[in-house]
């Protein structure tokens, strides 16, 4: 295989501690994606077939519809729904996580007195909450840090392994479509594909295989979506009343912004979801050289530069759209 540079792996110290695990104990952020799954699901398969008693951490019912596949693909991998701090693990692993509040596990994890936490991530906003950090703001995706990982580690790759590191750094370059694709990026895909890696199958998965709920939302997305007069801002929202009305779950909304940035001449778009009742979620996207975590940082977010999400609680959706809107606005004007 063709090999990544060394300066693009974890430093000797991160490896030297991780090689030492035993019995750790997996979990990423909260509202998990794709990359979130794949890089968690993945790195404990891996684990497990290296000899290594890894447990991944997943609360039921968080994983969207069409994300299920995912967890398909290694059925035998052991899942936590909760904590548990007398569970004997010896590290923990968390992945694709800025921060230590985004951690997707309750109860809440006290990390200061828990197994020695390693912290691997691509968001530019992570705060190094863990003991052991390795965090590569130029990845791709975690998936694409976890393939280094496994391959630095001289750990056997199995096929379902590939198609969980395959579908995470699919889902986070937008089908290698975004300018964060790299050439590391693509060299990683290339292993994963000569490790097995099911493209067809994760490719029906994630872009061909929407639930009719799924295309209810789509369609109230669609149907939603507005632009600003100088046509650079596209947004759309979804109420409450809107998932209930589709059947769909909070947990559903994943890359649903796509659509709005889907509009010639858009650099911003805007999708804010109301899930669950009080609480607004804003996802963001920058197109071209138009960023946007310095925005979702602004109201107490965070993320990638061209992908980052907020929320809002307290205050009524259309409130929040004005609000954020304004911002956006004030946003693009200060970049010229």
């Amino acid at each position: 295989m063709t090999s990544i540079p060394s300066s693009e792996l974890p430093s000797q110290e991160f490896l030297q501690a991780f090689r030492k695990i035993q019995r750790p104990f997996i979990v990423a952020h909260v509202t998990p994606d794709a990359d979130a799954i794949g890089s968690a699901l993945g790195l404990a398969t891996a684990m497990r077939d290296a000899g290594i008693q890894a447990t991944i951490g997943l609360p039921a019912g968080c994983v969207a519809k069409r994300l299920q596949f995912m967890i398909d693909l290694a059925p035998d991998t052991p899942r936590e729904t909760e904590w548990r701090a007398t569970g004997g693990f010896d590290a923990i692993v968390v992945l694709d996580t800025a921060s230590e509040k985004r951690i997707n596990i309750e109860p809440k994890i006290e990390l200061a007195g828990s197994a020695p936490v390693f912290n691997i991530d691509h968001h530019v906003t992570n705060t190094d909450f863990g003991l052991h950090n390795w965090v590569d703001p130029h990845a791709t995706s975690t998936c694409e840090l976890v393939a280094r990982l496994l391959k630095e580690m001289k750990w056997p790759i199995a096929s379902r392994v590939a198609s969980l590191l395959y579908a995470g750094v699919h889902g986070d370059t937008a089908g290698f479509s975004l300018p964060n694709t790299t050439a590391n990026c693509l060299l990683a895909a290339s292993d994963l594909l000569r490790a097995g890696a099911d493209v067809a199958h994760i490719g029906e998965q994630l872009c061909r295989s929407q639930a009719r709920t799924d295309f209810e939302l789509l369609r109230r997305v669609y149907d939603h979506t507005c632009v600003t007069d100088d046509g650079m801002i596209a947004y759309s929202h979804l109420t409450h009343e809107d998932f209930l009305a589709s059947g769909s779950k909070p947990e559903d909304i994943d890359d649903q912004v796509s659509i709005p940035l889907a509009l010639r001449g858009v650099r911003m778009a805007l999708l804010f979801t109301e899930g669950e009742k009080g609480v607004v979620r804003i996802n963001l996207r920058g197109e071209g050289k138009t960023t946007v975590v310095e925005l979702a940082q602004k109201f107490g977010g965070g993320g990638h530069t061209h992908a980052a999400g907020v929320r809002m609680k307290n205050k009524p959706i259309q409130d929040v759209i004005q609000i954020v809107l304004a911002a956006a606005r004030e946003h693009l004007a200060g970049r010229g």
